[in-house]
């Protein structure tokens, strides 16, 4: 589907400028284009970045797109995945890569005054925060709500940036959601799946909006159940990506920045 109000996906040289290693499993990137601008996008599109034998892997964009200088991408170790091993093993700071972008149709719209539930499981977190801190930047006053869901504590790669958002903003709350939290742990916030603590806290969301951002088991239980709930068909919009058949399975789907292989 194309996206209105932007030129079409085109392909760019970008470099490694910056690495953060931010838990077990995923690295954060920080690309700057090579002789041009960052390409204007919109929050919650996303990246193809194009490997050398012709394969492609997507990366959600997790910055802004008032913020022009730098594109950052969280990325997810696969085991198995030939390019995220690369990015953990080998990447480092001065490489180039081409991608082609932006792509996509998922991405936060602001003709609504509705509330806004955001669903991310994993680094599904990845264009939430690109669509946040658009929001933020844009002065939107609509209540937002984050349902961040995750296995255990250590998953929850970046928790101090939401937790600073609820503490800035008055229309923001901050929910994080843990599926298998461990022994050491000791967890006694919420548990269970992500999209359920939704349904408990909201068992009527005829009045809100929703996007949600993860594997695509979660995106595919959560619609109808959110459907079920009031949530109009209007008012709902999700973004999933499922690897290659090879990897497919619950474990390694991927919404498309925490993404491809």
């Amino acid at each position: 589907m194309a996206t209105p109000g932007l030129a079409p996906a085109r392909i760019h040289t970008a470099r490694v400028v910056k690495m953060n290693r931010l838990s077990h499993d995923i690295m954060q990137v920080f690309l700057r284009c090579q002789g041009e601008e960052t390409p204007r996008f919109y929050a919650g599109q996303y990246i193809d970045i194009l490997l050398p034998e012709g394969e492609k892997r997507s990366f959600s964009f997790a910055t802004a797109p008032h913020e022009r200088e730098l594109i950052e991408l969280q990325i997810r170790l696969i085991p198995g995945g030939k390019f995220t091993t690369h990015v953990f093993n080998e990447m480092k700071v001065g490489d180039t890569l081409r991608f082609e972008g932006p792509l996509g149709s998922f991405f936060l719209r602001e003709d609504s005054d509705k509330p806004i539930i955001f669903v991310a499981g994993a680094t599904g977190f990845a264009p939430v925060k690109s669509m946040i801190e658009h929001a933020i930047h844009r002065g939107l006053k609509r209540g937002m709500y984050l349902y961040w869901g995750v296995r255990s504590l250590r998953d929850l790669y970046l928790p101090d940036l939401p937790r600073e958002w609820e503490r800035r903003l008055p229309n923001f709350k901050f929910v994080p959601v843990l599926s298998e939290p461990r022994p050491e742990d000791n967890w006694t916030g919420r548990t269970g799946l992500v999209h359920e603590a939704i349904l408990q806290d909201f068992p009527d969301l005829s009045a809100h909006q929703i996007y949600a951002c993860g594997s695509a088991g979660m995106v595919h239980a959560a619609r109808p159940a959110f459907m079920a709930h009031g949530l109009s068909e209007y008012d709902c919009f999700s973004d999933a990506f499922r690897l290659a058949p090879q990897l497919a399975s619950e474990e390694t789907e991927m919404v498309r920045l925490g993404g491809s292989a």
